[in-house]
């Protein structure tokens, strides 16, 4: 289900931003801990309410962004009243868009920033 070079860019940021490695079992795990939405170069992890969207360093800048991004938005947000996202806080890209998309600070801990939308609400 999750490409090649996606993993790689998951593992790539697990390990830079805190310090672990996921494992081939991880990988074989997620789909059955998490909901899985791939999309050309990309893949949004989610579970509940919260979301991590990780994009392949070919496909960065060269994909419609926005139209996928809204278009998940909107489906998860048909499901929830709110959507949560956690960013590291050294994640300068991935934070800045959160916030294009009406995410708001709601919580920092241990380098982690949380964040929050309700505008997405069905």
């Amino acid at each position: 289900m999750l490409s090649d070079d996606v993993w790689a860019t998951m593992r790539e940021y697990n390990r830079d931003y805190y310090g672990r490695d996921l494992t081939p079992e991880i990988r074989q795990a997620l789909p059955d801990l998490t909901e899985i939405t791939v999309f050309d170069g990309g893949v949004f992890v989610s579970k509940g309410n919260e979301f991590d969207l990780f994009v392949a360093p070919a496909k960065r800048g060269r994909w419609r962004i926005r139209s996928e991004i809204t278009k998940f938005l909107r489906k998860l947000g048909a499901k929830h009243s709110s959507l949560i996202v956690n960013i590291n806080e050294h994640n300068a890209k991935s934070l800045r868009l959160a916030k294009f998309f009406g995410f708001t600070e709601i919580s920092r801990k241990d380098k982690i920033i949380q964040l929050e939308s309700t505008s997405w609400a069905a």
